[in-house]
């Protein structure tokens, strides 16, 4: 009579019963043996991809926001809740005994739990959302979200909860169909539809691909022409007059009245600096009512956004992630540089609307003009020689 194996093993040796015999379990052997040789050998480095995502996700959780909003302990004014930004999306490395089919079933199951976890995350921030405006309304006596933000009412961080979930909701029936239908296969799609993915579902490479074309077509439409407005094309200090209260820029009607004289081609360069619309529509000639209509609600919600970064404690400050995405929002090129660059590029903007009182003078000067730093240093030093000369 045969001895029968575990049929799991892919080596003959006793089990664990088989003790009282004098063997010993080769699992056990090898387990212990693994752990020595490993033990002292320095961690493997994350690929890229991953190391992204763990460090914009590290205590990653989907209902950050709402805890957040419920329990009001989130203590940072400006850095929103995790869950706006997406989860962490580890990638498993190919062992060399793996056969491709498992390695790619693992690689699917990591991106279908990536896109669960980011559709949760848009659900739950809808949640917060709808408590931070009940607050808005009833505790705080505000009109609605913008007009909380202008009087600074609400820290920017519950600023950018708002925004984001308004940006995300909408786009979630379609995008839940898209992960029911094609599931780990959604990945091959996203690229040719970037425009129905929730900011929580964006893997790295998507944005990384993003800002790639959103930066050369700036870079394009830099060396296409001059747009720059006219001397006296735009009255600021009229309509800042008329308009009162600080910050002007914050107020929807005061940014119509100062895109009112710009021409097509000038609305077309700002939308496109601010990556406002992709290319096919500049083969579909987007019209200049919906150029206007994005760039007026960007243009909105970008000085609603310095108004609340500027009235932050000095001590606080952005998060790596959070500094990219604010850059790359007020069409500042990100990839590539380093962020002691970024983060002298952002307080260089933010020190400017200061000075400029959030008038938007200042705002459309640095939109017409700069592609990098430097840029507005030489502007700066040239015009206090001119100040200096007179």
């Amino acid at each position: 009579m045969s001895r029968k194996w575990p049929s799991s093993c892919l080596l003959a040796v006793p089990t664990p019963h088989t003790s009282r015999q004098g063997f010993v379990p080769l699992s056990s052997i090898y387990q212990q043996t693994h752990r020595r040789r490993y033990a002292h050998q320095p961690r493997q480095q994350a690929r890229p991809d991953a190391a992204i995502s763990i460090a914009i996700s590290e205590q990653y959780s989907a209902k950050a926001a709402l805890n957040a909003v419920q329990s009001r302990t989130h203590g940072d004014p400006i850095n929103p809740p995790r869950s706006t930004l997406p989860p962490p999306l580890e990638l498993p490395e190919r062992d060399k005994a793996q056969s491709v089919f498992i390695y790619w079933f693992r690689i699917g199951r990591a991106y279908g739990s990536f896109y669960k976890e980011g559709v949760k995350a848009v659900w739950f921030n809808n949640r917060a959302t709808k408590l931070l405006r009940e607050r808005i309304t009833g505790k705080l006596g505000a009109g609605g979200e913008k007009e909380a933000a202008a009087r600074g009412l609400i820290s920017r961080s519950e600023w950018q909860v708002l925004c984001r979930n308004n940006h995300d909701i909408g786009k979630l029936p379609l995008f839940g169909v898209l992960v029911v239908v094609f599931g780990e296969w959604l990945p091959l799609f996203v690229p040719f539809m970037p425009g129905v993915v929730p900011g929580t579902c964006r893997i790295p490479s998507q944005v990384r691909g993003m800002r790639e074309v959103a930066e050369e077509r700036r870079r394009m439409s830099f060396r296409t022409a001059n747009f720059e407005p006219e001397k006296g094309q735009l009255g600021f200090e009229e309509m800042a007059a008329v308009e009162g209260g600080a910050w002007p820029m914050a107020s929807e009607k005061y940014i119509l009245d100062v895109l009112k004289p710009m021409r097509d081609d000038q609305l077309h360069h700002l939308s496109t600096t601010l990556g406002l619309h992709g290319r096919i529509w500049d083969r579909l000639q987007l019209s200049p009512f919906l150029i206007r209509r994005r760039v007026t609600k960007h243009l909105q919600y970008l000085a609603l956004d310095d108004r609340l970064l500027a009235q932050a404690p000095p001590s606080s400050k952005l998060s790596q992630v959070e500094l990219e995405n604010a850059c790359s929002e007020r069409g500042l090129d990100v990839l590539g540089r380093p962020e002691a660059l970024l983060r002298e590029s952002l307080e260089w903007w933010m020190k400017r609307q200061e000075e400029d009182e959030g008038r938007g003078r200042v705002m459309l000067s640095m939109l017409f003009r700069r592609l990098a730093i430097r840029d507005w240093v030489e502007l700066l030093v040239k015009a206090n020689d001119e100040r200096a000369q007179t």
